[in-house]
């Protein structure tokens, strides 16, 4: 039987694609965000709020997972460390994206769902919560860029 593609090859191919569905997807929300933002119409803000928070979940954390299983596998079958310097940083970066989404974004969504049902679409704490939110996940979106070029120059090897 003819092999097509290698286990490294394939693992690869998993991985580069949930990379790019959560770090492109992310940047195009960034966009889309940005939009919603200056639009004047506060529903426009408080209903993409919600389709980022569902997009949040349903893609980004599924994708972010399949990502980083698939990055230990190419790890092992690379022969990789996981002592090098481009890993670490990819993994610390990974554990703070983490950490912000379940300790900070997830609970914040929540936060602005509340914020609109109790004091409008166009209040003042549900603005400034949307803004937030869509700051940190700027923040949180450069940072993931950064991996990716990481992952591309490897620094260090």
């Amino acid at each position: 039987m003819v092999q097509l593609v290698t286990a490294y090859q394939f693992y690869l191919t998993v991985h580069i694609l949930a990379a790019v569905v959560w770090v492109g997807g992310a940047a195009i929300t960034q966009v889309y965000a940005a939009r919603a933002m200056a639009d004047p119409s506060p529903e426009r803000l408080a209903g993409f709020a919600r389709d980022a928070e569902f997009v949040g979940k349903t893609m980004f954390t599924p994708a972010s997972l399949v990502l980083v299983v698939f990055g230990f596998l190419l790890v092992n079958e690379g022969n990789w460390s996981l002592g090098s310097t481009w890993l670490i940083f990819a993994l610390a970066v990974f554990a703070a994206s983490f950490a912000v989404g379940i300790g900070f974004l997830a609970p914040e969504s929540a936060r602005i769902a509340r914020a609109i049902e109790l004091h409008g679409v166009g209040s003042t704490e549900a603005t400034r919560r949307i803004e937030r939110i869509f700051l940190v996940s700027r923040i949180e979106l450069l940072f993931l860029m950064l991996v990716v070029v990481d992952m591309v120059v490897k620094p260090g090897l």
